[in-house]
């Protein structure tokens, strides 16, 4: 009887412990963005005049928080600015959607010198489209 105690115990506390704790895995479709992410070259629309380093005039970083679903903008000089964020199309796009601003940034991937960078283009309200607008390049912190 005593074993048959023991057993239940452990199998009871055994469910209980895992390796992943299920509250804190990041959605599958905002995995990919976690972290920071600082600002690292503009591309300015149709000119297209390419922008780095000290050339940008400002400092920027974003913070993805994936598990929490929100996006941080901090720009040196200006206050930060935070919203709730979804992944989804818009106007056919891949975009990065800023719920509490009804904003989004199209957004892709990109290797320049063997990193991978996320491009944003320039922030449009949502069920707008903004044709000639700048590409910011964040590198991964």
């Amino acid at each position: 009887m005593r074993h048959l105690i023991i057993i239940l115990v452990f199998a009871m506390f055994g469910n209980a412990c895992t390796t992943e704790n299920d509250c804190c895995v990041a959605p599958p479709a905002l995995s990919e963005f976690q972290g920071e992410w600082k600002l690292v070259k503009i591309v300015n629309g149709f000119a297209q005049i390419e922008m780095e380093g000290d050339e940008i005039g400002f400092e920027e970083s974003l913070v993805i928080d994936a598990a929490a679903e929100t996006f941080t903008r901090k720009r040196e000089g200006m206050p930060e600015e935070k919203s709730r964020l979804a992944v989804r199309k818009e106007g056919g796009q891949d975009a990065l959607v800023l719920l509490d601003e009804d904003m989004y940034h199209w957004y892709h991937f990109e290797e320049l010198g063997g990193v991978y960078h996320l491009v944003l283009y320039q922030k449009s309200y949502l069920d707008s489209y903004l044709a000639d607008g700048s590409s910011y390049y964040y590198l991964h912190q």
